[in-house]
Protein backbone atom coordinates (compact mmCIF):
# COMPACT_ATOMS: atom_id res chain seq x y z
CA UNK A 1 0.00 0.00 0.00
CA UNK A 2 2.23 3.09 -1.09
CA UNK A 3 4.03 4.77 1.70
CA UNK A 4 1.84 4.76 3.96
CA UNK A 5 2.70 4.74 7.61
CA UNK A 6 -0.28 4.63 9.94
CA UNK A 7 0.48 5.86 13.72
CA UNK A 8 -1.50 4.45 16.40
CA UNK A 9 -2.23 6.47 19.57
CA UNK A 10 -3.14 4.02 22.81
CA UNK A 11 -5.66 5.55 25.34
CA UNK A 12 -6.00 4.24 29.25
CA UNK A 13 -4.38 1.66 31.15
CA UNK A 14 -1.63 1.06 29.04
CA UNK A 15 0.86 0.40 31.72
CA UNK A 16 2.39 -3.25 31.41
CA UNK A 17 3.65 -3.28 28.02
CA UNK A 18 5.86 -1.29 25.77
CA UNK A 19 5.84 0.42 22.28
CA UNK A 20 6.60 -3.38 20.46
CA UNK A 21 3.92 -5.07 21.97
CA UNK A 22 1.15 -2.32 21.46
CA UNK A 23 2.60 -2.04 18.09
CA UNK A 24 1.81 -5.86 17.23
CA UNK A 25 -1.17 -5.96 19.05
CA UNK A 26 -2.70 -3.14 17.57
CA UNK A 27 -1.47 -4.73 13.71
CA UNK A 28 -2.88 -8.32 14.52
CA UNK A 29 -5.69 -6.41 14.79
CA UNK A 30 -6.12 -4.50 11.97
CA UNK A 31 -4.73 -7.06 9.81
CA UNK A 32 -7.82 -9.08 10.81
CA UNK A 33 -9.83 -6.44 9.72
CA UNK A 34 -8.38 -6.07 6.43
CA UNK A 35 -8.41 -9.89 5.34
CA UNK A 36 -11.76 -10.52 6.74
CA UNK A 37 -13.00 -7.42 4.52
CA UNK A 38 -10.76 -6.60 1.71
CA UNK A 39 -9.40 -10.32 1.63
CA UNK A 40 -6.89 -12.66 2.81
CA UNK A 41 -4.26 -11.54 0.49
CA UNK A 42 -4.23 -7.54 1.97
CA UNK A 43 -1.33 -6.58 3.85
CA UNK A 44 -1.24 -3.65 6.48
CA UNK A 45 1.17 -1.00 5.80
CA UNK A 46 4.23 -0.11 8.66
CA UNK A 47 2.58 1.49 11.75
CA UNK A 48 3.98 2.85 15.14
CA UNK A 49 2.12 2.92 18.26
CA UNK A 50 3.96 4.57 20.48
CA UNK A 51 4.23 3.84 24.40
CA UNK A 52 3.89 7.34 26.41
CA UNK A 53 1.83 5.39 29.64
CA UNK A 54 5.47 6.17 31.55
CA UNK A 55 4.33 9.60 31.86
CA UNK A 56 1.77 8.60 34.38
CA UNK A 57 3.35 7.57 37.92
CA UNK A 58 4.22 4.08 37.97
CA UNK A 59 1.09 2.18 39.00
CA UNK A 60 1.06 -0.06 41.93
CA UNK A 61 -0.26 -3.86 40.44
CA UNK A 62 -1.77 -6.63 42.25
CA UNK A 63 -1.23 -10.23 41.18
CA UNK A 64 -3.37 -11.62 38.59
CA UNK A 65 -4.91 -7.81 38.02
CA UNK A 66 -5.39 -7.06 33.91
CA UNK A 67 -5.17 -3.82 34.57
CA UNK A 68 -2.72 -1.02 37.02
CA UNK A 69 -4.65 0.66 39.80
CA UNK A 70 -3.66 4.23 40.45
CA UNK A 71 -3.16 4.88 44.15
CA UNK A 72 -2.62 8.60 44.09
CA UNK A 73 -4.49 10.52 46.76
CA UNK A 74 -7.41 12.11 44.90
CA UNK A 75 -7.15 15.87 45.48
CA UNK A 76 -9.75 18.44 45.30
CA UNK A 77 -9.37 19.64 41.93
CA UNK A 78 -9.29 16.15 40.64
CA UNK A 79 -12.36 15.22 42.58
CA UNK A 80 -14.25 18.50 40.97
CA UNK A 81 -13.44 17.04 37.85
CA UNK A 82 -14.53 13.98 38.62
CA UNK A 83 -17.70 14.46 40.00
CA UNK A 84 -18.68 16.91 36.87
CA UNK A 85 -17.53 14.29 34.82
CA UNK A 86 -19.78 11.72 36.26
CA UNK A 87 -22.76 14.22 35.95
CA UNK A 88 -22.50 14.38 32.33
CA UNK A 89 -23.07 10.85 32.56
CA UNK A 90 -26.51 10.79 34.81
CA UNK A 91 -27.06 14.08 36.45
CA UNK A 92 -29.21 12.69 38.66
CA UNK A 93 -27.02 9.42 39.72
CA UNK A 94 -25.82 10.55 43.26
CA UNK A 95 -29.34 9.96 44.74
CA UNK A 96 -28.03 8.20 47.66
CA UNK A 97 -26.92 10.09 50.99
CA UNK A 98 -22.84 10.73 50.42
CA UNK A 99 -22.33 9.72 54.70
CA UNK A 100 -23.83 6.07 53.55
CA UNK A 101 -21.82 6.01 50.10
CA UNK A 102 -18.57 3.07 50.64
CA UNK A 103 -15.33 5.39 50.71
CA UNK A 104 -13.32 2.18 48.84
CA UNK A 105 -14.14 0.36 45.54
CA UNK A 106 -12.95 -2.65 47.19
CA UNK A 107 -9.77 -4.38 47.65
CA UNK A 108 -6.80 -2.97 46.20
CA UNK A 109 -7.74 -0.21 45.34
CA UNK A 110 -7.74 3.27 46.56
CA UNK A 111 -9.45 5.74 48.99
CA UNK A 112 -12.37 7.78 47.30
CA UNK A 113 -14.27 11.17 48.75
CA UNK A 114 -17.55 10.27 49.86
CA UNK A 115 -19.17 12.54 47.20
CA UNK A 116 -16.95 10.22 44.60
CA UNK A 117 -18.22 7.25 46.02
CA UNK A 118 -21.84 8.11 45.96
CA UNK A 119 -21.72 9.18 42.31
CA UNK A 120 -20.23 5.63 41.34
CA UNK A 121 -22.97 3.98 43.40
CA UNK A 122 -25.70 5.80 41.67
CA UNK A 123 -23.76 5.59 38.10
CA UNK A 124 -24.13 1.35 38.75
CA UNK A 125 -27.60 1.50 39.56
CA UNK A 126 -28.91 2.87 36.63
CA UNK A 127 -25.80 1.50 34.14
CA UNK A 128 -24.90 -1.91 35.54
CA UNK A 129 -22.85 -2.58 38.31
CA UNK A 130 -18.74 -1.33 37.67
CA UNK A 131 -19.47 0.91 35.52
CA UNK A 132 -19.07 3.76 38.21
CA UNK A 133 -15.29 2.31 38.84
CA UNK A 134 -14.55 2.05 34.86
CA UNK A 135 -15.39 5.64 34.60
CA UNK A 136 -13.72 6.64 37.30
CA UNK A 137 -10.41 4.81 36.31
CA UNK A 138 -10.82 6.57 32.91
CA UNK A 139 -11.46 9.97 34.39
CA UNK A 140 -8.55 9.82 36.24
CA UNK A 141 -5.81 9.47 33.71
CA UNK A 142 -7.74 11.63 31.25
CA UNK A 143 -7.22 14.38 34.34
CA UNK A 144 -3.68 13.83 34.60
CA UNK A 145 -2.98 14.48 30.57
CA UNK A 146 -5.28 17.59 30.72
CA UNK A 147 -4.51 18.76 34.63
CA UNK A 148 -0.26 18.69 34.95
CA UNK A 149 1.46 19.84 32.51
CA UNK A 150 4.64 18.28 32.43
CA UNK A 151 2.98 14.65 32.28
CA UNK A 152 1.33 16.27 28.94
CA UNK A 153 4.10 17.85 27.36
CA UNK A 154 6.11 13.94 28.01
CA UNK A 155 3.23 12.36 26.21
CA UNK A 156 2.88 14.64 23.17
CA UNK A 157 7.06 14.74 23.02
CA UNK A 158 6.39 10.95 22.99
CA UNK A 159 3.60 10.82 20.20
CA UNK A 160 5.23 13.24 18.10
CA UNK A 161 8.48 11.59 17.83
CA UNK A 162 6.19 8.71 15.72
CA UNK A 163 4.65 11.27 13.36
CA UNK A 164 7.57 12.46 12.51
CA UNK A 165 8.21 9.16 10.04
CA UNK A 166 7.92 9.68 6.39
CA UNK A 167 4.56 8.95 4.63
CA UNK A 168 2.64 9.59 8.29
CA UNK A 169 -0.96 10.26 6.54
CA UNK A 170 -3.38 8.38 8.49
CA UNK A 171 -3.55 8.31 13.02
CA UNK A 172 -6.13 6.38 14.83
CA UNK A 173 -6.57 6.66 18.30
CA UNK A 174 -8.34 4.77 20.82
CA UNK A 175 -9.95 6.35 24.26
CA UNK A 176 -7.20 9.37 25.43
CA UNK A 177 -5.01 8.87 22.80
CA UNK A 178 -8.06 10.91 21.12
CA UNK A 179 -7.85 13.40 23.23
CA UNK A 180 -4.05 13.95 22.99
CA UNK A 181 -4.21 13.76 19.14
CA UNK A 182 -6.83 16.68 18.66
CA UNK A 183 -4.96 18.73 21.20
CA UNK A 184 -1.89 18.08 19.15
CA UNK A 185 -3.34 19.49 16.27
CA UNK A 186 -5.53 22.11 17.71
CA UNK A 187 -1.67 23.40 18.72
CA UNK A 188 -0.24 22.65 15.35
CA UNK A 189 1.83 20.08 16.48
CA UNK A 190 0.31 18.09 14.12
CA UNK A 191 0.13 19.76 10.57
CA UNK A 192 -2.72 18.49 8.07
CA UNK A 193 -2.24 17.22 4.59
CA UNK A 194 -0.98 19.60 1.96
CA UNK A 195 -1.93 18.10 -1.13
CA UNK A 196 1.82 16.15 -2.00
CA UNK A 197 2.06 13.27 0.18
CA UNK A 198 3.05 14.98 3.62
CA UNK A 199 0.97 15.60 6.64
CA UNK A 200 -2.36 14.11 8.11
CA UNK A 201 -5.00 13.40 6.14
CA UNK A 202 -7.07 10.72 8.29
CA UNK A 203 -7.90 10.95 11.84
CA UNK A 204 -9.84 8.18 13.02
CA UNK A 205 -10.50 7.84 16.74
CA UNK A 206 -12.40 5.17 18.43
CA UNK A 207 -13.97 4.90 21.93
CA UNK A 208 -13.40 9.11 22.38
CA UNK A 209 -14.37 10.66 25.27
CA UNK A 210 -14.34 13.88 23.54
CA UNK A 211 -17.94 14.30 24.21
CA UNK A 212 -17.36 15.44 27.65
CA UNK A 213 -17.47 18.82 28.55
CA UNK A 214 -14.39 18.69 30.94
CA UNK A 215 -12.05 17.50 28.41
CA UNK A 216 -13.29 20.13 25.99
CA UNK A 217 -13.20 23.14 28.27
CA UNK A 218 -9.24 21.14 29.11
CA UNK A 219 -8.32 21.44 25.46
CA UNK A 220 -9.31 25.07 25.33
CA UNK A 221 -12.47 24.01 22.95
CA UNK A 222 -15.39 24.95 25.67
CA UNK A 223 -18.41 26.19 24.13
CA UNK A 224 -17.03 25.49 20.39
CA UNK A 225 -17.56 23.06 18.15
CA UNK A 226 -14.50 20.55 17.73
CA UNK A 227 -13.26 20.88 14.40
CA UNK A 228 -9.92 20.18 12.50
CA UNK A 229 -8.16 22.04 9.92
CA UNK A 230 -8.81 21.49 6.51
CA UNK A 231 -6.71 18.94 4.81
CA UNK A 232 -7.98 16.31 7.59
CA UNK A 233 -10.85 13.90 7.43
CA UNK A 234 -12.24 12.42 10.57
CA UNK A 235 -14.03 9.41 11.16
CA UNK A 236 -15.13 8.58 14.77
CA UNK A 237 -15.91 4.63 15.22
CA UNK A 238 -18.42 4.06 18.61
CA UNK A 239 -20.02 1.11 19.75
CA UNK A 240 -22.89 0.06 21.70
CA UNK A 241 -21.72 -0.83 25.64
CA UNK A 242 -19.14 1.18 25.78
CA UNK A 243 -19.60 3.54 28.78
CA UNK A 244 -16.49 5.68 28.08
CA UNK A 245 -17.61 6.85 24.43
CA UNK A 246 -21.15 6.82 26.21
CA UNK A 247 -22.40 4.46 23.35
CA UNK A 248 -22.76 7.78 20.92
CA UNK A 249 -20.66 9.55 18.65
CA UNK A 250 -19.53 12.85 18.58
CA UNK A 251 -21.50 14.88 15.90
CA UNK A 252 -23.04 16.62 18.80
CA UNK A 253 -19.94 18.43 19.34
CA UNK A 254 -17.94 18.11 16.10
CA UNK A 255 -19.97 18.80 13.26
CA UNK A 256 -17.50 17.89 10.17
CA UNK A 257 -16.78 14.20 11.99
CA UNK A 258 -18.38 11.12 10.02
CA UNK A 259 -19.71 8.49 13.19
CA UNK A 260 -19.59 5.16 12.49
CA UNK A 261 -21.54 2.93 14.85
CA UNK A 262 -20.14 -0.64 15.34
CA UNK A 263 -20.79 -4.16 17.48
CA UNK A 264 -18.17 -4.64 20.03
CA UNK A 265 -20.20 -7.56 21.47
CA UNK A 266 -20.47 -7.30 25.41
CA UNK A 267 -17.64 -7.98 26.85
CA UNK A 268 -14.71 -5.39 27.07
CA UNK A 269 -16.86 -2.99 24.49
CA UNK A 270 -14.53 -0.48 24.97
CA UNK A 271 -11.36 -2.62 24.03
CA UNK A 272 -9.03 -0.75 21.57
CA UNK A 273 -8.76 -4.36 19.79
CA UNK A 274 -12.38 -4.69 19.54
CA UNK A 275 -12.74 -1.31 17.67
CA UNK A 276 -9.54 -2.16 14.86
CA UNK A 277 -10.51 -4.93 13.05
CA UNK A 278 -14.12 -2.99 12.16
CA UNK A 279 -14.47 -2.76 8.46
CA UNK A 280 -14.76 0.99 8.11
CA UNK A 281 -10.98 1.42 9.49
CA UNK A 282 -9.81 -1.18 7.13
CA UNK A 283 -11.37 0.72 4.02
CA UNK A 284 -10.19 4.03 5.39
CA UNK A 285 -6.16 2.11 5.54
CA UNK A 286 -7.03 0.67 2.00
CA UNK A 287 -8.23 4.03 0.60
CA UNK A 288 -5.18 6.35 2.25
CA UNK A 289 -2.52 3.89 0.77
CA UNK A 290 -3.58 4.12 -2.59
Amino acid sequence: MSDLHIVGVHGIWQGDTDTTRLTADWRAALTRGLTRHLGPHTTIPPMTVPHYSPAFTAPRRRLGAAKPTDHEPIGPNEEAFILETLAHYAPDAPVRAAADAPSTLGLGLPYLPRPVAAAIAGIDRESGRGTGALLVGAIRQVHKYLHHPDRAEQIRATVLDAFTTPGTRLAIAHSLGSVVVLDMILRGQIPPADGHGQGLATLVTCGSPLAWPTVRRGIGQEGRSLRLPDGIAWINLHARGDAIAQARGLASVAPDVHDVEVSNGLGEPHAATRYLDKEPIARTIAADGQ
